[in-house]
């Protein structure tokens, strides 16, 4: 996308996209893919996040792109009442500084409110988890659902779930736009040869966050190595359950094969050097961790829920497992690792459905058309406005 120019002559847009988190997530790393694709001759894009925030450094990398930090912004909360009185006109003066036209939250919700309160600018949300799966038919879920129809000029699903999950919410169908998540597929080609290593790894790649399961990783882990004593297990990335998970391992007594990783910027290396890639997640909304995995041809095992279930089909380019079952999942890694053969198939066949759906540049234009509707939508209906008194 970069490079390509726009043909009309008009002024690029500006694009505000306001991230609660600190952590980088599937959010974090959507919008980490969109700047690295989107068009600068079309788009001129502002990043908004908290103080101390770990994505705000990753995007200030990018010379082109104007990252700001708030410190009235909390960290990692979407929606936080009793700070709203500072957030909002905090926010409000960011967009009316920068003449924005178009603010593109991430889960803030004070950002939209303030979007709408600043006047003039098109805002768009894309909805990155499944409510209705984490308690989501709550009132104060319902209310939010609610308030979201008049904040927003489109909510983003990033996938059917997603679109499913807004709907029975009440959110209006016309507003919510389908946009798959995308990754960089030069970024995570296949490999020619299989992991050097001599005993097997299996891997996790999330946030350390409840929803992930990686505790069902672990006892999944202590079956294994009950089973077949070689394998080593590679947690990769960071999050509240740090300290939790590795006494855990611990207490399972297999720490010593098992390595937390942290938070790393040579995804594409460690996948290289894992035998089976597993995402025994309780909550997915889409699971981008998934996608470059399975770009890299690596054989899969997920959990057969939400989004999950629209990227890897059971027995054609991975395996299914009920979610929160580590017997189960261990059972899966186990056959994965025992048949290499047909582990393999199915690992060139998870290449070559990624390749054919999930690329970052088809998102990033995807989003970038979407901008342009609503601003021109928006256009449309100032222009319609007829005030007393006028012609």
């Amino acid at each position: 996308m970069a490079g390509s120019g726009s043909k009309t002559g008009q002024p690029p847009l500006r694009v505000l996209h306001i991230v609660s988190d600190t952590n980088i997530g599937g959010a974090g790393r959507l919008l980490l893919s969109f700047l690295a694709c989107y068009d600068r001759q079309r788009l001129q894009v502002y990043v908004l996040c908290p103080a101390g925030s770990l994505l705000a450094e990753r995007c200030a990398a990018n010379p082109e792109v104007s990252v700001l930090t708030l410190p009235e912004l909390p960290a990692d909360e979407s929606f936080a009442p009793g700070r709203l009185w500072k957030q909002i006109p905090a926010i409000i003066r960011v967009i009316r500084q920068h003449r924005i036209d178009v603010v593109h939250t991430h889960a803030s919700f004070a950002g939209r409110l303030a979007a709408r309160l600043a006047g003039g600018a098109c805002v768009i949300y894309t909805r990155h988890r499944l409510e209705t799966e984490a308690g989501g038919k709550s009132l104060r879920s319902r209310l939010l659902s609610r308030v979201n129809n008049y904040t927003c000029d489109r909510v983003v699903a990033i996938s059917r779930a997603v679109r499913n999950d807004l709907l029975s919410q009440g959110v209006q169908e016309r507003k919510i736009a389908l946009i798959y998540n995308g990754i960089d597929l030069a970024n995570f080609q296949p490999q020619l040869s299989p992991p050097a290593a001599t005993a097997p790894v299996i891997g996790l790649v999330g946030r350390l966050e409840p929803e992930k399961g990686h505790r069902c990783f672990l006892d999944a882990a202590r079956i294994l190595l009950d089973k077949r004593g070689e394998c080593r297990f590679w947690i990769v990335g960071t999050g509240s359950l740090w300290k939790e998970l590795q006494n855990y391992a611990w207490k399972l007594g297999i720490a010593g094969q098992v390595t937390f990783l942290g938070l790393r910027d040579d995804i594409p290396e460690l996948l290289a050097q894992m035998s089976v890639v597993t995402v025994p997640s309780l909550n997915e909304a889409f699971a981008l961790s998934l996608v470059e995995a399975m770009s890299m041809g690596k054989p899969c095992v997920a959990s057969n829920i939400g989004g999950i279930r629209e990227i890897l089909v059971d027995r054609e380019n991975g395996l299914l497992v009920e979610p929160g079952n580590p017997r189960a999942l261990a059972s899966r890694v186990a056959w994965l690792l025992e048949h290499p053969d047909e582990a393999r198939q199915m690992g060139e066949a998870a290449a070559r459905s990624v390749a054919s759906r999930f690329d970052a540049r088809v998102m990033t234009e995807r989003l970038t058309a979407l901008y342009a509707e609503c601003v021109q939508e928006r256009g449309n209906k100032t222009q319609h406005i007829r005030f007393p008194g006028g012609k």
